[in-house]
């Protein structure tokens, strides 16, 4: 990969980040009537848990990324935060493997990590939204029609023949794009991440970043002067997650928030504008912050090509 490219390409990946984030987040009127209303005594903690999710989850990227990389954990980590405001975009997750190759990991192994960090953030969530819906008849629709969607895709995966066509077209593809090297290296370093410390304590490490997160909506609603009960609170968290996720739009902008809302005014007496400002409050703390965080760590604490021999000697 030509490096002089790629360290521009990111350059643009996170300013780009940081516009979208800045222009969806702090603009309209429920922005600034959330703002007026909030009370701002809970600011320290909810960034506190904000800048302890993205940890976590670069703890998590540490775990994937230690099979195929000689580095110190701070550069992984730093490797992982500095590509937050790049996940803004589509395909911005991609970031963290040019992030990795800056650092002299393979683009093909590096996107193994940053494919499980996804997967497994979908794995908890569903697991979540199937739980919550329990409580709900409001979530019963939406996530059987998601668990439909992914008996679909396994029955793909499992039957023989349907595997078989689908490899042949992603063979296509790569060889369309002239990567086709790359695609069949991925795929032989799958296996090294498939062992039960890793998927464990990566499962594990996203468990615990869905609780900071539903930490985080808990104390925006407390300070908005509003309560939910925590199967409410689960429930307008999780599910809309999971849809915004599967809308493939980036950080699931617009069907995540207004999912949230939906299900915050259906399960609980919380009226519709105190929604609106819960939900814009909680984007700005757990998207806005974090990709400012991200852009600060780029900026100002990442080496990139540097970052390989500063790591070897």
């Amino acid at each position: 990969m030509n490096k002089t490219y790629l360290k521009y390409g990111l350059h643009l990946a996170i300013l780009g980040g940081l516009i979208v984030a800045g222009y969806k987040y702090l603009s309209g009127e429920e922005i600034l009537a959330a703002l007026r209303s909030f009370n701002y005594s809970y600011t320290p903690l909810l960034l506190a848990l904000s800048v302890a999710y993205v940890l976590v989850k670069g703890w998590r990227f540490i775990l994937l990324t230690q099979p195929y990389a000689d580095l110190p954990w701070s550069v992984i980590m730093r490797a992982y935060v500095a590509g937050q405001a790049a996940t803004l975009l589509p395909g911005g997750v991609a970031a963290r493997a040019g992030l990795l190759n800056q650092a002299d990991v393979p683009v093909s192994k590096g996107s193994v990590p940053v494919a499980f960090s996804s997967g497994m953030d979908q794995v908890v969530l569903i697991s979540g939204a199937l739980v919550a819906a329990l409580w709900f008849g409001q979530g019963r629709t939406p996530i059987f029609i998601i668990i439909g969607l992914i008996v679909v895709l396994v029955g793909l995966f499992v039957v023989p023949v349907t595997r078989r066509l689908l490899a042949s077209a992603a063979d296509w593809l790569a060889a369309k794009f002239g990567v086709e090297e790359k695609w069949h290296d991925f795929l032989e370093a799958v296996p090294e991440v498939c062992t039960w410390p890793i998927i464990g304590g990566g499962l594990l490490l996203t468990v615990i970043t869905v609780i900071f997160h539903l930490i985080i909506l808990y104390f925006v609603i407390k300070g908005l002067g509003e309560t939910m009960r925590f199967s409410a609170l689960v429930l307008a968290y999780i599910l809309p997650t999971v849809l915004g996720r599967l809308s493939g739009l980036p950080g699931g902008v617009g069907v995540t928030e207004a999912s949230m809302v939906g299900f915050m005014t259906s399960t609980s007496d919380i009226g519709s504008n105190t929604a609106i400002a819960a939900v814009a409050l909680f984007r700005i703390i757990t998207i806005l912050f974090a990709a400012l965080l991200g852009a600060v760590v780029y900026f100002v604490g990442w080496r990139g090509d540097e970052e390989a021999a500063a790591s070897s000697s």
